[in-house]
C-alpha cells in the first residue's frame, strides 16, 4: 500500500515538476499607456501584431491592451469609454438610462 501511494505521489510530482518546466516567463517591458499608443501609430501597429501572433501568451498583457485600446480608439467612429472616463465625443443614437 505505501509503495503504491509512493509511486503515486512520485507521479504527481514529476507531472507538476513539468508542467512548470514548460511555463515561460516573458521578459520585463515597459508599460506604455494608451496614449503613447495613440501617438506612436508604427510602434502600435508592431505591438499589435506581436500581440495576435501569440494569443494566450502575451495577448493579455497590460502592453498588448493598451495598444489595443489605442487601436479602437483611432480607428472608432464615436469614442465610447466607460462611464468614470466619461464619453468623449457623443455617440451617433441616444443613449438613455
Amino acid at each position: 500500500m505505501k509503495q503504491k501511494a509512493f509511486i503515486v505521489s512520485a507521479a504527481a510530482s514529476a507531472l507538476l515538476l513539468s508542467a512548470l518546466a514548460g511555463c515561460e516567463s516573458q521578459p520585463k517591458e515597459e508599460v506604455r499607456p494608451v496614449e503613447w499608443y495613440l501617438k506612436n501609430e508604427s510602434d502600435r501597429a508592431a505591438k499589435l501584431i506581436e500581440c495576435q501572433s501569440k494569443p494566450g501568451t502575451i495577448d493579455a498583457t497590460p502592453n498588448c491592451v493598451n495598444a489595443s485600446r489605442a487601436e479602437n480608439e483611432a480607428t472608432a467612429r464615436a469614442k465610447w469609454v466607460t462611464n468614470s472616463e466619461g464619453i468623449r465625443t457623443e455617440p451617433p443614437v441616444p443613449v438613455y438610462p
